[in-house]
């Protein structure tokens, strides 16, 4: 499970069309890296993807369920799907622990044991096993986005999407979260990684996709993207980047 299929995808705020025509299909276990400039609608497409924000047109299947459609079980399908934001976004009174279980636990996905049992294996896969009991603000932004990757895995989702998940880090920290990654893409997680680490899509992805205003201009694997670029405005891009 895994598989996400995005055809003709728009999404306009009033009169500001921000996705213009986007087609897109992941596979199973397929790691997508997308790039582009701020503001060029890669943002928006990970909202759209997790229903966060509403389509304008098109339609969006994960595992051939269509969120677009107005019956669809938003809450169900949101279950499926991972997602870890720039700022972390966890819950400044509730200890790490708490954080990782809130969400199965008020859902009746787990008893409040099974949750706990889950949150301690993903802390030891993180490296926190030991900061179950403090809360966010004692931890460094690394440590806060590792916990988060962590809770958004407690959900056993069938694709994670993160949208640039180390923008806000420290640069001494951003390894830590690239290393967490870089191991759920290796175990074979589904995973769509809005970034601008070049570095790790050169590495990770298995496809980069390059978003211009709104549209799709260039994908490919990252040795062609990187290595030879066909459209013009990618190569300005990269080598504005690079």
């Amino acid at each position: 499970m895994g598989k996400v299929k995005i055809k003709n995808l728009k999404k306009s705020f009033g009169d500001l069309d921000v996705l213009k025509d986007i087609n897109l299909e992941v596979k199973e276990r397929e790691v997508i890296c997308i790039i582009g400039a701020s503001g060029s609608g890669k943002s928006t497409l990970l909202r759209c993807i997790n229903a966060l924000e509403e389509a304008s047109s098109g339609t969006i299947e994960v595992d051939g369920n269509d969120i677009t459609r107005a019956d669809g079980n938003i809450n169900k399908y949101r279950q499926d799907i991972g997602m870890v934001f720039q700022q972390f976004n966890l819950f400044p009174h509730m200890t790490v622990l708490k954080n990782i279980t809130f969400a199965p636990v008020a859902l009746k996905l787990k008893t409040k044991e099974e949750a706990e049992e889950t949150a301690r294996k993903l802390l030891r896969s993180v490296d926190l096993e030991e900061k179950a009991n403090v809360y966010p603000e004692q931890l460094s932004g690394g440590q806060q986005q590792r916990v988060a990757i962590a809770r958004a895995l407690a959900m056993n989702p069938d694709v994670m999407l993160f949208d640039e998940p180390t923008s806000a880090l420290d640069p001494e920290m951003v390894g830590e979260v690239l290393n967490v990654m870089k191991q759920l893409a290796k175990d074979g997680m589904t995973m769509i990684v809005v970034t601008h680490e070049m570095g790790f899509a050169r590495e990770v992805a298995d496809r980069v996709i390059f978003i211009d205003e709104g549209f799709i201009v260039e994908e490919g694997p990252p040795s062609e993207i990187f290595g030879n670029p066909k459209n013009q405005r990618t190569i300005n891009f990269l080598n504005k980047v690079l």
